[in-house]
């Protein structure tokens, strides 16, 4: 696989796992998303601030929410 289709990959089974509330199995692909990201992290880094939402973690997510802004 090409790095776009890794990022495209791992964002879209992160969705998955999100919509299913296993948050903790979505951030690990947000965060495969990630590595293979190279421009447009925007939808990544905010739906990785979602799940950390979700489970509580609200440091985390501010922090996921600035870099979906940077």
């Amino acid at each position: 696989m090409m790095k776009k289709e890794l990022e495209n990959y791992w964002f879209e089974k992160g969705l998955e796992y999100y919509k299913k509330k296993a948050y903790e199995i979505a951030i690990r692909c947000f965060n495969r998303s990630l590595e293979s990201s190279s421009t447009n992290e925007f939808d990544i880094w905010y739906m990785k601030g979602n799940a950390f939402y979700h489970l509580q973690e609200y440091g985390e997510a501010i922090y996921c929410f600035n870099r979906s802004l940077a």
